[in-house]
């Protein structure tokens, strides 16, 4: 039954990644003519591009991590409230990213509405060089769409299950181990890798928050086609495949510890 579904996906993603690939063996404008790997050497001898991929990753890695880590405690606390906090909660999830980037810099940007209200602010979160406001934009339109998942899955029959481990004598933290964690770590491994895949991969969020060095991977991508129309082309598709190179190891690894949870 899932068979029609799976062989779209594959023939989208894998069409997009066969272009791709072409794209960055081509050098030319109309992508034609014998093999050329001079943009992938160009890519791979940039200091830049050594940069953009070490700041996509750490903002990615961290943004993830924080995120499921604030998705567990909200989770668990929403479940046992009422359907208003849980809506609330839920509303940044279908909120464009440009949009949360244009109002974070708007607030939080030197000179913005908070800086005026409050005076300075302690933290620089607009094009900071560590990617600071890329990971609070990050983490305020991710960690609800985690805690949407993690809830699916907290459901009576959890509760049940906690409320008999309770009565067997298991502490709060010994149930949130044994018999809460089990539960959902396989769709918090599920969630945190789509998280973790478009982060590496945007391009609104760093571009509009984000330093102006490092770049990361998408807006290195866009440099490239701006510095150069013809080579520009190719030396993109190079570094934006390291991209999905990267969302698809995190994919292996994901299901792999899937299904080590789910088999223990």
């Amino acid at each position: 039954m899932l068979a029609p579904t799976v062989v779209t996906l594959a023939l989208l993603f894998g069409g997009g990644l066969a272009g791709a690939i072409r794209q960055s063996l081509h050098p030319t404008i109309d992508a034609a003519g014998p093999l050329d790997p001079s943009a992938w050497a160009a890519v791979l001898h940039d200091p830049t591009f050594a940069d953009a991929l070490l700041f996509s990753l750490r903002t990615a890695l961290l943004a993830t991590a924080l995120a499921a880590a604030i998705a567990i405690a909200a989770a668990t606390a929403l479940r046992r409230l009422g359907a208003l906090p849980r809506f609330l909660v839920m509303l940044p999830v279908p909120v464009p990213h440009l949009l949360v980037a244009v109002v974070a810099v708007t607030w939080l940007a030197p000179g913005g509405l908070a800086e005026r209200i409050l005076g300075a602010l302690p933290l620089e979160f607009v094009r900071d060089r560590a990617g600071l406001g890329v990971v609070v934009v990050y983490l305020y339109k991710e960690t609800p769409f985690l805690v949407l998942l993690l809830l699916a899955r907290m459901g009576s029959a959890l509760t049940r299950r906690e409320e008999a481990a309770a009565v067997l004598g298991a502490n709060r933290w010994q149930r949130l181990r044994w018999v809460t964690w089990p539960t959902i770590r396989a769709p918090l491994a599920a969630g945190a890798l789509i998280v973790a895949a478009f982060v590496l991969g945007a391009l609104e969020v760093p571009l509009a928050v984000g330093p102006s060095y490092p770049p990361s991977l998408a807006t290195y991508a866009l440099d490239q086609t701006q510095l150069d129309l013809v080579t520009g082309q190719a030396r993109a598709a190079a570094a934006l495949l390291v991209a999905a190179a990267a969302s698809i190891a995190l994919a292996i690894a994901a299901v792999r510890l899937a299904h080590r949870a789910e088999h223990g």
